[in-house]
């Protein structure tokens, strides 16, 4: 029972299956990866077998060929429709060893072994290998992002009846969300807690406590502030906002609208790409996060670093040609 209880417990629990980034997005995996998932235990699964027990006959006017009907001249345009339909799923669908091709399916257990029950595929045409190439690229940053990322649900270690963990995660969504869609460069934590909306969330474990809150206000707004500075914390763990030791103690960066750590970062990607070293593979990430340091801010983070050249690759302004190597256009 407590082996059967363990496995329980280590599994993320059903309800917050969507919140896993797994989940949010296409799951394009390796066989390996397939054979090495773990199969949930909270929900069972039914394996039968099937009889036929219906039969639905087919309309004989439907079933009577086209080339039976009068030969007119709509007809003749969609008998070739027809065939060159026809001729291009056969194309599509006919397959030798060595073709490339892409499934989409779910994955089912057949007598203790995993396999794909291929929903739709067809046949990739691609004879100077860009598809491959480009899936080889994409894989690094996808594994990166979504498959190597733990998930930690936002139960998982509240401190108290109040679910205070499950606030925090909900109010760093939020405040970044309302970072990025207003394009706030810099922000003092008071600023935010101005915000009735943001002010809302993180004091809504306690709104069911109404009581409570006007008999404590002192502890109410010790608690807000609490909610506010961890969330902003990971937002810092996240490189979404960093500090500058030049600036306030209290005022943060947002990473995204910062101008100058995008230009500085830019200028140092162009400037070393065009040394011998650096012109065949360009600059290693480490290389581009010290010239940085450097010229910009001392404590840079790496993971800023990294959301900065992400974003940069997504304006087209760096290419990554390879796992930590960027050159600028």
């Amino acid at each position: 029972m407590q082996s059967e209880s363990k496995k329980y417990e280590e599994e993320t629990p059903s309800l917050f299956w969507g919140l896993d980034p797994v989940f949010s997005a296409f799951a394009r995996l390796y066989i390996k990866d397939i054979k090495e998932m773990r199969e949930s235990k909270q929900v069972p699964v039914d394996d039968s077998t099937g009889v036929i027990n219906c039969v639905c006959w087919k309309n004989p006017m439907v079933s009577r060929s086209l080339s039976g009907s009068p030969s007119t001249l709509s007809s003749l345009k969609v008998l070739e429709q027809m065939k060159k339909l026809q001729e291009t799923v056969s194309q599509k669908t006919k397959l030798v060893i060595g073709d490339v091709v892409r499934v989409r399916g779910y994955i089912r257990t057949y007598r203790q072994q995993r396999e794909i029950q291929a929903s739709c595929f067809y046949k990739v045409d691609d004879p100077v290998c860009d598809v491959q190439i480009s899936r080889m690229l994409e894989l690094p940053c996808l594994y990166r992002e979504v498959y190597d990322k733990p998930f930690q649900s936002p139960g998982e270690g509240q401190s108290g009846p109040e679910g205070l963990d499950f606030s925090i995660y909900i109010l760093h969504e939020k405040v970044k969300d309302f970072l990025l869609e207003n394009k706030i460069q810099t922000f003092y934590q008071q600023e935010l807690e101005t915000i009735d909306t943001l002010v809302s969330l993180a004091g809504e474990p306690l709104s069911s406590r109404s009581c409570q809150v006007n008999s404590k206000p002192d502890s109410s707004s010790k608690r807000i502030h609490s909610v506010f500075k961890e969330a902003i914390r990971m937002l810092q763990e996240e490189g979404v906002v960093f500090q500058k030791p030049s600036s306030s103690k209290d005022l943060y960066h947002v990473t995204d609208h910062d101008k100058e750590l995008l230009k500085v970062t830019l200028d140092v990607v162009k400037e070393d790409c065009r040394k011998p070293r650096h012109a065949e593979k360009g600059c290693h990430f480490l290389h581009v996060l010290s010239c940085v340091r450097q010229n910009y801010n001392p404590s840079l983070a790496e993971v800023v670093m990294h959301r900065v050249l992400e974003l940069l690759e997504s304006n087209s302004d760096v290419v990554s040609t390879m796992e930590g190597y960027y050159m600028a256009f």
